[in-house]
Parts: structure tokens; C-alpha cells; sequence
């Protein structure tokens, strides 16, 4: 009987000594609070933000789909397709919603009727009525674009807004602050400008080619001037 006592008791101080060891190893894993890639589901399904539980830190290879929400921060390889709302933080293909999409990064496309919203990065395309992102590598097509730095293409009805263009601008209303490449609409404002200016109404603080009806380049030599005007 104490030899069976003395056994049970040396089990129960290896399980002791073990639990803190492994228990350190899968904080390592998790630190970023996702679960380790190798852990992952080929198919989820999310009613609210964050429900089930297991939504909201998981791996997804396949699809994730929001009945009518999803969301979290971890990861999805594949699609994600929601009634109202698509919003897990790292998507790699195609995020789509009828009325909002939300994430940190993308690579691949974002789809919805109302908004679509990149926090950090998007590579690829954004297409919705209000589109707004940090950095972009790709297009932005919608009524209404917002972004960050712009390396490729905004494509709007109503206005275009960003920080620094390298590409080109098309809308009602082009608003940037430096531009290396084209503005083309009926109002382009610029406050600095590598590239040229096609509208109605077009502004640059300094330098630029614009064509336009009435072309204002604040430091130019000339600061207004109809048709053309150059500063380099």
C-alpha cells in the first residue's frame, strides 16, 4: 500500500514540475494572442463579434463566414464572407460583406456595399461606396477613397483623398500632398506635385504641369495661369 501511496505522489511532482514548463512553451506560441499556425479549422462560422469564443483567435484555411457577424484577430487563407459584417484582422484572398468589411491586413480583395476599412495595409483591390486604408499597393475603387500612402490607383465618383500618390488619381474632387504621377478631375489640389495636373481647376502649392482652365502653382514664377502651367 505505501509503495502504490509512494507512486501516486512521485506521478502527481513529475505533473507538477511538467505543467509549468509546458505551460510557459504555449505562451511563447501565443504571445500575439493568435493560436500557432499549425493549428487551424478549414470552415467557421460567427454569429456576433468575437462569437463563439473560437473565432476570435483563430486559423482558417477555407472559409469564415458571419451569420450575420465575423470577426477576431487572427487569420484567414481563403474567404471571408459575412451578411453585415466581415472583420478578422489578417485576410490572404477575398473579404466580403454586403455592407462592411474591416481588417489590420490584406492581401487579395475587399468587397462590400458600404465600407471597407484596412487599418495597416491592403495589397490588391478595395471596392466599395466609402473606402479608406492606410497603405495601399493596388486600387481603391468607390465614391468616396481615403488613404495613406498610394502606390497604384484611386478610382472614385465623389473624391479621392491621400497622402502620397504614386500612381494616379481619378475623381469629381483629386485632394493629396504629394503627388508623383496624375491627377485627372474637375478640382486637383496637390502641396507638392512630380507629376501633372488634368482638370478644370487645378492647384499645387509647388511645382507641377497642369492643363486645366485655371492652373495655380503657389511658388511658380507665374502663380496662375490658364490652359498650362509649368513649374519644375
Amino acid at each position: 500500500m505505501k509503495k502504490r501511496i509512494r507512486l501516486v505522489m512521485a506521478l502527481l511532482t513529475s505533473i507538477v514540475a511538467i505543467i509549468p514548463a509546458y505551460g510557459a512553451g504555449v505562451v511563447s506560441k501565443c504571445q500575439d494572442g493568435k493560436l500557432p499556425l499549425d493549428d487551424w479549422t478549414f470552415f467557421q462560422i460567427g454569429i456576433w463579434f468575437d462569437v463563439p469564443s473560437s473565432t476570435s483567435n483563430s486559423n482558417v484555411y477555407g472559409l469564415k463566414t458571419g451569420q450575420p457577424f465575423s470577426s477576431g484577430i487572427g487569420r484567414v487563407y481563403g474567404a471571408e464572407i459575412s451578411w453585415l459584417a466581415a472583420a478578422t484582422d489578417d485576410i490572404i484572398g477575398v473579404q466580403g460583406s454586403w455592407v462592411s468589411c474591416f481588417n489590420e491586413e490584406l492581401k487579395g480583395i475587399q468587397a462590400a456595399l458600404g465600407v471597407c476599412f484596412s487599418k495597416k495595409e491592403l495589397q490588391g483591390l478595395q471596392a466599395s461606396s466609402v473606402n479608406i486604408c492606410g497603405n495601399l499597393w493596388g486600387i481603391q475603387a468607390g465614391a468616396v477613397n481615403v488613404g495613406g500612402n498610394i502606390i497604384g490607383l484611386q478610382a472614385a465618383a465623389a473624391v479621392n483623398c491621400g497622402e502620397d500618390i504614386n500612381g494616379a488619381q481619378f475623381a469629381f474632387i483629386n485632394v493629396c500632398n504629394e503627388l508623383t504621377g496624375l491627377q485627372a478631375s474637375f478640382v486637383n489640389s496637390a502641396q507638392k506635385s512630380r507629376g501633372v495636373q488634368l482638370g478644370f481647376i487645378n492647384m499645387s502649392r509647388s511645382s507641377g504641369i497642369q492643363f486645366g482652365f485655371l492652373n495655380f502653382i503657389k511658388d511658380g514664377f507665374v502663380p496662375w495661369f490658364p490652359v498650362l502651367n509649368i513649374k519644375f
